[in-house]
Order: C-alpha cells, then structure tokens, then sequence
C-alpha cells in the first residue's frame, strides 16, 4: 500500500491470505532495500522506499522506514510503531518490543521518548505542559481509552 492507501484503508496490492502468497522482507542479515512477493510461482521485486507498508493475515499494519518495517499499534494523533527485537539471555533469547513514534502517518519516525516528543512537538505549549508532568512509562497502554497514554494525553491538550 502507498500512503494514500493507509489513510484509505485499501490495498494497492491484495492477495487473499488462504492463497499460497508470502512476503519475504529480507531482514535477516539487516534491513534490505527492497522485498519480495511471491504469490504461486510468481515473484515480484519491490523497492520498500516505493512502498508505504503491508498488511498481514493478522490484520496488523506495518510501515516502512528507512528500509525497515515497524508495526503501526495506534494511529491516533501521535503514530506509534513497534519493532520486535531478539535479546539473548542465558538460556536462549527472549523478544522484546522497541516503541517508535512519528507525528503523521508518512512523518519521520523517532525513538519514544519524553525528549522525542518533547522535540517533535516543541509548538504545542499545552501538550509540553502536560508531558512535564507525565510520570508514567511513555510506552504505557490506556486500556480504558483503548489508545497509548500518550495519544491520550496529547487527545486531552487539545481541548
């Protein structure tokens, strides 16, 4: 999908997932430029800096940047994007979620944190207020609002 196609909720490019169709993004020895479709046989070569993001059988939205794909979690004012990361441990690894944010959905896609935030939204005099007093972790989920405590605080400046 290109942006156009995010903000749309459509596919440039759909594909039923009970078909024999795969994205390989050629991530394992780091981020390539591009990615490849295969879909029964035939194979189709996509640069991902021409490509805004996939959706997988899942339903899960994913992003490319700067060759790397990042999960979108919440599309609310402030975009926040995860990507799983391997952490070796005594016995084995275990995953963990790196969180990312940008301020559109085609924006420039930082690390989340307070300083971040506190860069990217430097206009915003009510929602800098609130985030100096914000004491909870940045990555903290508000299930009552169903949306990242941050979009919800950022929801709330507003107002």
């Amino acid at each position: 999908m290109n942006v156009t196609d995010y903000r749309n909720n459509t596919l440039t490019y759909e594909a039923g997932c009970q078909q024999k169709f795969k994205i390989h993004l050629h991530d394992f020895f780091g981020n390539t430029s591009s990615f490849t479709i295969s879909e029964e046989g035939n194979k189709h070569t996509l640069q991902k800096k021409e490509v805004y993001g996939y959706r997988d059988c899942n339903g899960d939205i994913y992003r490319f940047y700067s060759n790397a794909a990042y999960k979108i979690v919440d599309a609310g004012n402030i975009y926040i994007y995860t990507q799983e990361r391997n952490v070796t441990q005594t016995k084995g690894f275990k995953v963990v979620n790196d969180y990312f944010f940008s301020t559109s959905p085609d924006g420039i896609i930082f690390n989340l944190s307070i300083d971040n935030l506190v860069n990217a939204y430097k206009g915003n005099e009510k929602f800098l207020d609130r985030l100096e007093n914000f004491n909870d972790d940045v990555t903290a989920y508000e299930a009552r609002h169903k949306m990242f405590k941050i979009n919800y605080l950022y929801l709330r400046s507003q107002k």
